[in-house]
């Protein structure tokens, strides 16, 4: 029998087994007070925490920010101008410790090529999600990183009417009329 089941055991002998879930539950209400002293004891132990994180440690915590950011934004239906591929790019290079040059010879492109995926002004295909995982030590995934570029598209295609416009005027024939 497991040193926990004993435990149990002995108590059940004292108390009923609802006063056992009770007792080992935390108030789901807090007092303001206690609240604050609780956030402050947390906050205290987290920066204790991270102070003494090494620096493979810091960089492993970043990355697995960067990835479950990304994935909480990807479930979301808004769209946020805010939160791009360029500016989890961005998050990437400071995580990292990188400079966009750096970055740019350690997943075999062109600096400059860098420089416009970051600022929106082009796209990634599906190589360089992979490169970019691979980058992260597989840790953050490449359908992630093309699942951002996905999103802007589709609010690129939703919001731009007057591209929409500029290319129906280039069609010549249409295959079906509505009635």
């Amino acid at each position: 029998m497991a040193n926990y089941e004993k435990i149990l055991e002995e108590l059940q002998k004292q108390y009923t087994l609802e006063d056992i879930a009770e007792s080992y539950v935390l108030p789901h209400k807090l007092s303001e007070e206690d609240e604050a002293a609780a956030r402050k004891e947390f906050l205290e132990l987290r920066m204790l925490r991270r102070k003494n994180m090494s620096e493979k440690e810091h960089l492993l915590s970043g990355l697995l920010g960067i990835k479950y950011r990304i994935k909480s934004y990807l479930q979301e239906r808004s769209f946020d101008t805010n939160r791009t591929l360029g500016t989890f790019l961005k998050n990437y290079l400071l995580v990292t410790a990188k400079k966009q040059k750096e970055l740019a010879e350690d997943i075999d492109i062109h600096p400059s090529r860098l420089n416009r995926i970051i600022h929106g002004k082009e796209k990634i295909g599906k190589a360089l999600a992979y490169r970019l995982e691979s980058h992260s030590g597989d840790l953050i995934p490449a359908i992630y990183w093309w699942k951002l570029v996905q999103k802007e598209i589709e609010y690129e295609m939703m919001s731009h009417d007057e591209e929409r416009t500029m290319e129906r005027a280039k069609v010549k024939a249409v295959a079906w009329v509505p009635a």
